[in-house]
């Protein structure tokens, strides 16, 4: 069976039946049924914001909510849906009035104009109120008396109703309101107990999180988080599905097409605004389209973004620098050395950076490691730095979505040679050439990682499936693909029928790889390498025994070099696996050492194999540590880690 590639249009253009507005900055300009189709992931918040709010407006509660995460997570989406939802709602109508600010409120320096701004946003809403007129006379008296005469009519408009008050950006206002106006809002709000609020920003701020500001306690706070795998085929889905693409929506449900999807994933980090741009411009003809909506989407965030920075101070503005360039997650030894500070200024300055949501943590072990938590962020930033070459990122996306030929045939066509995208397709092309493990495999091992670690064999399952499914287009892919799935034999049934008909490819992709390691191969690095090796040998003599013995001879030479590393890799290899298939590897395995060894060094392997097993066999049972003082020192230190890492605990 054959599946529609979505980049042939030749086929697809019969099939989008239609183009759907997507915005990237404002929601609230899409139809709401687009808007629905395109929620993933925060369905539960909104149906308990909508709750709250409608239990607010019913029983004269005061459930306040403040959605809180970065620029692009989805937080105007989520208003939008909100106010769409809540429109509809018989109750909502008969009991409150909304205000729907716009996204940037400048000019609000006090209560007192905020309330205009509320007045002038009701008047735009429901004319028949006759708002304008009420508020003419307002110019024509002093400061003082336009204060308290604003407040009388925003109370006179709402009458019995109440104020549902949709507000973005809070931060941004709160700053304009200074702490005086901050006190007169929280004062009317108590006073009168007539107004609900719906908020966003995108970090927690002095003016919610301080016991001594007005809005301490205010806001039941709703973080975003970022888009799981899952949630972003399903936004990719929908949207396919909304414009009518059918060819698209088919691809996505794919191994190849969830491969890319992931690989995109692990670049854009989760965050939505990313995803939205991209999925318009899925096919090879929306190439032109791609770059310069990236580009325009950037144009418009550089100032913010550069706003923030020169809001820091000097050594955190180092730390955001170098980690945009790290482009990963780093240690805190490595990001103080990098910035010429000690740990423990590094430690705190990354404290804070972390309280303002610019960074976040991951524990790994007894150690922290520290990224930016705005993928846009660093495109801005990275925007600023190259002005001749292509922005890293769009090449990284363009040779992940689109096949060589793809971007070739896009080349050829007449009038290419002046587009400003020609310098991305040339730049992927020549990144797809060169050596290294692609992007799509990458990302497949960095989340089979995360699953061994989290025990999630579901996940684990699924991610094999996908890789067992896909091809990688260059030769280093190919062979650490191979391990992993060799590897992993032991962990799934299902892996095992559906790579045994590749099993020929995988013998020699596994034979290829031994063969190009051996000169790296050094006392240092032997018990890592033979780990690996032995675990692919066994999963593929586990897949089919004649082309699992056929690469022994090979590895048993390598085996030979070093026998404690060896051994100890073998007993790792013995974990997790059918005793009588070990048993039967082992037993080959050994025969195939002793006939490549000299006599001594076929008597020296066996010897330590011999203790080694002994006292390993021993020690699982008991957890008697004193058995480790029968073995020389080396082999005594080598057996003790194994046991360790092993989960082993020893007395």
């Amino acid at each position: 069976m054959t599946t529609a590639n979505p980049l042939d249009t030749s086929s697809s253009q019969n099939q989008t039946g239609r183009a759907i507005y997507l915005s990237h900055f404002t929601p609230s300009l899409m139809a709401p049924e687009t808007l629905e189709s395109m929620l993933v992931q925060r369905e539960p918040i909104l149906q308990r914001c909508v709750e709250s709010v409608i239990d607010s407006l019913l029983t004269g509660g005061s459930h306040h909510t403040l959605f809180v995460g970065p620029r692009g997570i989805g937080k105007t989406h989520l208003i939008a849906l909100l106010h769409h939802r809540l429109t509809m709602r018989r109750e909502v109508k008969d009991t409150a009035l909304i205000a729907w600010m716009r996204e940037e409120e400048w000019g609000v320096t006090s209560f007192f104009e905020l309330v205009l701004r509320i007045l002038r946003t009701l008047h735009a809403s429901y004319p028949e109120l006759e708002i304008e007129a009420r508020t003419s006379p307002l110019y024509d008296l002093s400061l003082q008396q336009a204060e308290k005469m604003a407040e009388s009519i925003l109370l006179e408009v709402l009458g019995t109703k109440r104020l549902l008050v949709f507000l973005e950006n809070l931060d941004d206002l709160f700053d304009q309101l200074g702490d005086q106006g901050q006190k007169a809002w929280r004062a009317f709000i108590q006073n009168h107990n007539n107004m609900v609020l719906v908020c966003t920003t995108p970090a927690l701020f002095a003016g919610v999180s301080l016991q001594k500001s007005a809005f301490y306690g205010f806001f039941d706070i709703e973080p975003l988080q970022e888009l799981a795998f899952e949630d972003v085929v399903r936004l990719l889905s929908n949207i396919a599905i909304e414009r009518g693409d059918t060819d698209l929506a088919t691809f996505i449900t794919t191994p190849e097409g969830r491969a890319r999807i992931r690989a995109v994933h692990h670049l854009a980090e989760g965050n939505p605004r990313i995803y939205i741009i991209f999925a318009q411009f899925l096919s090879k003809e929306a190439l032109d389209e791609l770059i310069p909506a990236f580009m325009h989407t950037l144009d418009e965030l550089t100032p913010y973004y550069q706003a923030r920075m020169k809001e820091l101070p000097g050594q955190q503005r180092k730390i955001v620098e170098y980690l945009v360039n790290y482009r990963g997650a780093a240690p805190v030894k490595l990001i103080a050395k990098s910035c010429f500070i000690t740990q423990q200024t590094c430690s705190s300055q990354l404290k804070q950076l972390k309280d303002k949501r610019y960074v976040r943590s991951i524990e790994q072990g007894r150690e922290n490691y520290y990224e930016l938590c705005e993928p846009l962020m660093r495109l801005c930033m990275e925007v600023k730095k190259q002005r001749v070459e292509p922005i890293g990122l769009f090449v990284e996306l363009l040779r992940i979505w689109y096949t060589e030929d793809e971007l070739k045939s896009w080349l050829e066509q007449s009038g290419s040679e002046c587009r400003f995208d020609t310098r991305y397709v040339l730049k992927a092309l020549e990144v797809l050439n060169q050596p290294g493990i692609e992007p799509k495999l990458q990302a497949q091992v960095k989340e089979l990682q995360a699953a061994a670690q989290n025990n999630n064999a579901q996940a684990r399952d699924a991610i094999l499936d996908e890789m067992a499914s896909t091809q990688p287009s260059n030769q280093i892919s190919r062979i650490a693909r191979a391990l992993y799935l060799l590897s992993n034999i032991r962990f799934s049934a299902g892996l095992r029928n559906k790579i045994h008909p590749q099993a020929e490819q995988l013998a020699i992709d596994f034979e290829l790889f031994l063969k190009l390691s051996e000169p790296n191969l050094s006392k240092k690095t032997a018990t890592a390498a033979y780990c690996a090796w032995a675990s692919a040998s066994l999963g593929l003599f586990c897949l089919d025994e004649i082309k699992g013995t056929r690469s022994m001879p090979t590895l048993a030479a390598l085996l030979a070099k070093f026998p404690v590393e060896a051994h100890l890799a073998l007993i790792t290899a013995s974990f997790f696996v059918d005793r009588a298939a070990f048993n039967k590897w082992w037993d080959r395995l050994i025969e195939q050492v002793v006939e490549v060894s000299t006599a001594a060094q076929g008597t020296k392997f066996l010897n330590a194999g011999t203790r080694i097993m002994s006292i390993s066999s021993t020690l699982a049972t008991t957890k008697d540590s004193k058995l480790l003082l029968e073995l020389p020192v080396e082999e005594r230190r080598l057996l003790a880690s194994l046991m360790e890492n092993l989960g082993v605990k020893l007395n």
